[in-house]
């Protein structure tokens, strides 16, 4: 318990930076990274708290690729394609945020992106929506399948409460 509380300590006091109102890609950088949408998954926030909603926004502003499309993180606009794997990531804690028209919209235009076959890649070209990269890519797969999940239950617990 002591270490976690350590881990958790060291989390929210040096890897959130309230100038870009989200958690960061490394200690000592202003840099954003998609992989910190993975944390909702985890349960490392509650679904209301503000830190989530707000690293969810600044990911989006500052990771846009265009549509539902994202950079895995800060600078990579110029060096690679939209990661798909991230943009579902996006619609998982979207999702879990409660956030569900959002996330629902989201996942739409992504299902659009696959190819004839209903496969994905690792990459899409934001320009064309063209697949790039690894074809088929499971990391992309697995996350469509846990995005998938997440939208499902969103809207059960949706129509639970009406």
């Amino acid at each position: 318990m002591r270490e976690r509380d350590a881990v958790r300590e060291f989390v929210d006091s040096r890897l959130f930076s309230e100038e870009k109102g989200s958690y960061l890609m490394k200690e000592g950088s202003e840099a954003l990274d998609c992989a910190t949408l993975l944390a909702a998954r985890r349960g490392y926030l509650e679904p209301d708290d503000p830190r989530l909603h707000a690293t969810i926004d600044a990911i989006r502003r500052e990771l846009d690729a265009g549509g539902a499309l994202l950079y895995r993180y800060s600078g990579m606009r110029e060096q690679e394609n939209a990661f798909l794997a991230c943009s579902f990531w996006m619609v998982e804690a979207l999702a879990i945020a409660g956030r569900q028209d959002e996330a629902a919209s989201m996942m739409e235009d992504l299902l659009e992106a696959c190819n004839d076959l209903g496969l994905y890649s690792e990459e899409l070209q934001p320009q064309n929506r063209q697949l790039r990269g690894n074809l088929p890519q499971a990391l992309t797969h697995l996350s469509l399948i846990s995005a998938a999940v997440a939208v499902e239950e969103c809207s059960s617990r949706r129509t639970d409460r009406a």
